[in-house]
């Protein structure tokens, strides 16, 4: 047995203490991302950074020697290093809460289609079964609108990808001037709610390697702020991790609540990973809201999970 421990840790020691010592790295170096959109990419991927650490601390007690001694210490680093990037996100506040059936609710629903890669049929199913009151969709199409049509949801589209559907007719849509491309291609509507009028937008963000796109970030955040920060609703796929300083700056600059924590979103399904390895999709409320419940929805076919926040209007205080 110990011979067999020495060549694993001859064989096995070097490549995993040099792994987990550049994810502990370029974990360190991803703080940079606080003034750094370079170094910001690399947040993202601080889930991996973290399962390399706690794999090779776990690999390390077979080991031998200074092998052993400096496994562990590269493992650890590695999985800190990743924990202080994804700790805030677990340690934040994410709004009033509600007892479910205490009241009426809101339900909204943000979904990222892949252009409809999966069919209608699993959505619509999905959707009449949960019953949500808005549901915004990204990568939507035109057979989209017209599926869900036919099962009673009324739609507000732009010339972008984005598409809202409420159950009911809504008070009023809002399809900014260059919907097409920008803001990230926002687009709202106003619903009548137990909160009174409330503003829902909806939005799909550019990827975080789109520098250009991504300066519409600064459009974005006073469209926002336009209304009212009490009721407002803003839903969509962000493309960016809740440990990224990006997403941190847009929960303070956004004046709205992340209700959604870590729900981990994406890629699932064909030519992809059997499970989602991050939560990129993302539903913000404001401070009338108390949260229901926060689910996470069935795989529909595409490489996103739906993603449904139950909210309900906060008890006068």
């Amino acid at each position: 047995m110990s011979s067999v421990r020495l060549v694993l840790s001859a064989l096995l020691g070097p490549p995993l203490m040099v792994g987990a010592g550049l994810c502990a790295l370029v974990a360190a170096l991803a703080q940079l991302g606080r003034w750094s959109a370079t170094w910001d990419l690399f947040t993202h991927f601080a889930p991996f950074y973290l399962a390399v650490g706690l794999a090779t601390v776990l690999l390390a007690l077979v080991f031998t020697g200074r092998w052993r001694i400096a496994a562990l210490s590269a493992g650890f680093a590695c999985a800190f290093a990743a924990a202080l990037l994804m700790a805030p996100e677990y340690l934040r506040s994410t709004g009033p809460r509600a007892t479910p059936g205490a009241g009426p609710t809101l339900k909204v629903v943000q979904f990222n289609a892949w252009d409809d890669a999966g069919g209608t049929a699993r959505l619509a199913a999905w959707l009449d079964a949960g019953r949500p009151d808005v549901v915004v969709v990204a990568e939507a199409n035109r057979r989209i609108r017209d599926d869900l049509a036919q099962h009673g949801w009324w739609s507000v589209t732009g010339r972008s990808g984005v598409m809202l559907f409420t159950r009911d007719r809504p008070l009023a849509a809002i399809v900014p001037t260059g919907n097409e491309t920008g803001p990230m291609e926002l687009i709202g509507v106003v619903v009548a709610t137990a909160a009174g009028k409330a503003t829902v937008l909806g939005l799909h963000a550019p990827w975080p390697t789109q520098r250009s796109l991504l300066r519409e970030r600064r459009v974005l955040i006073p469209i926002v702020r336009s209304y009212p920060s009490a009721t407002t609703i803003l839903a969509g796929d962000f493309n960016s991790t809740p440990w990224s300083f990006t997403r941190r700056r847009d929960d303070r600059d956004f004046g709205l609540i992340r209700r959604t924590r870590a729900v981990f979103t994406w890629p699932v399904g064909r030519h992809h990973l059997p499970f989602p390895v991050l939560p990129i999709d993302h539903v913000y409320a404001g401070s009338a809201w108390a949260t229901v419940k926060v689910e996470r929805g069935p795989p529909l076919g595409s490489d996103h999970y739906p993603v449904m926040v139950t909210l309900a209007p906060c008890a006068p205080s």
